[in-house]
């Protein structure tokens, strides 16, 4: 019989992870007591706090790739304090780093740098893209919604965003590298774009939300994990007919469209689904498009730049060997990390949504965690409802 030979066997290791402060904190900043997030790409977490360097200690753990974040929030004498600067009253920010496909295989220290991320006034705060079994365990889709939440302490008029949903091929049709080296990564390439109506204004209160949707009816009646969208504010009409519409339910335009014949959102199950909110001036229908990186042909995508972009979240797929990294379509600066469902296929019923922060609006409404980083933002449910940013 043949002899086995373990020298080879991965062994437990310790690194440190030295989080080094945004280039805004010119004068102190505090690094101690912060979160560091490891994340493998079969999506198993570790966590350690920072000592009062920065420095996060992991003991005992497999050389592996990881996913490194870290993201906290910081008030208005916080942000005095580190930058020698006066910020506006109710001034909020949050830090936030990562890195994406980190291998790690020795206790060398790790730099993970951070950027300052001033809060956004709408953000991308619920996505259900998942759908469930119905009550005949059959796969059910109909029910897919985005929801958008303002931040801020003012009322919102948001007649005239857009809705831009990202390119998500399995296979990238531009990688983060292809983006980088032809549009010196100043675009996202989107396969369709909606807008809110400019007919007459749409104010959303501080703390309120709008929800988009394909099909806003009572979806609960046809499976246990769906949801009731007859209050949802806008539809994407399907020409088709094939999905019930509700002609009560103001139409989203359709701006642009990948694909000929297809008007409703056209969001994968299992993922991967990219999402970004934008306003411009411009004549968004005139914007040039692109095929695939390298094609002459195939389809079409829109090109947007990120200037005009609010807010972005990237969603992966799940498979039985982990998350593919490779497949981001967001470069750090829409989205530097990612959310995905527990789920290959989807129909599990799980709803992203954004985590609560520990700040509070003027009037004590919500503020949402916005670190520009989705692993440590969002987190999964299959009970959360509609409006709702808790559980």
């Amino acid at each position: 019989m043949g002899c086995v030979d373990y020298n080879d066997e991965a062994k437990a290791i310790s690194t440190n992870i030295q989080i080094n402060p945004p280039v805004e904190f010119t004068v102190g900043g505090n690094l101690s007591d912060h979160t560091v997030t490891l994340t493998s790409n079969t999506g198993n977490t570790l966590t350690a706090k920072t000592d009062d360097k920065g420095v996060a200690e992991f003991n005992q753990i497999i050389p592996d790739v990881y996913t490194i974040s870290a993201s906290w929030d910081i008030d208005q004498a916080e942000y005095s304090a580190a930058t020698g600067k006066v910020a506006s009253e109710g001034y909020f920010a949050t830090i936030s780093g990562n890195v994406n496909n980190q291998l790690i295989t020795s206790a060398d220290k790790i730099n993970l740098n951070t950027n300052l991320v001033a809060g956004a006034s709408l953000l991308i705060s619920k996505m259900y893209y998942a759908g469930s079994k119905d009550n005949n365990n059959k796969n059910y889709s109909a029910g897919q919604f985005l929801e958008i939440y303002n931040q801020t302490n003012s009322e919102i008029d948001v007649s005239g965003l857009y809705l831009g949903l990202i390119e998500t091929n399995s296979t990238p049709a531009y990688s983060l590298a292809n983006l980088k080296d032809v549009y010196k990564d100043s675009v996202v390439l989107c396969k369709q774009i909606f807008r809110i109506p400019t007919k007459s204004s749409h104010m959303i209160a501080p703390g309120g939300t709008i929800i988009l949707t394909n099909s806003a009816i009572d979806h609960t009646v046809n499976g246990v994990h769906e949801f009731n969208l007859l209050t949802a504010d806008y539809e994407a009409k399907d020409v088709t007919g094939k999905t019930v519409n509700n002609s009560a339910t103001p139409a989203l335009d359709l701006i642009f469209s990948s694909f000929s014949g297809i008007s409703k959102m056209n969001i994968l199950n299992g993922g991967p689904n990219g999402i970004i909110i934008f306003r411009t001036k411009e004549n968004v229908a005139s914007f040039k498009t692109t095929y695939a990186y390298g094609k002459t042909s195939g389809t079409l995508y829109s090109i947007v730049p990120k200037k005009y972009v609010i807010d972005g979240v990237d969603i992966l797929k799940y498979s039985a060997t982990g998350i593919d990294i490779a497949t981001k379509h967001m470069s750090g600066d829409t989205d530097g990390g990612y959310i995905n469902i527990n789920s290959i296929n989807g129909y599990n019923g799980e709803v992203i949504y954004r985590k609560t922060s520990t700040r509070r609006g003027t009037d004590g409404h919500k503020i949402l965690q916005d670190g520009n980083n989705s692993i440590n933002d969002f987190q999964t449910s299959t009970t959360i409802k509609i409006r709702e940013y808790d559980e």
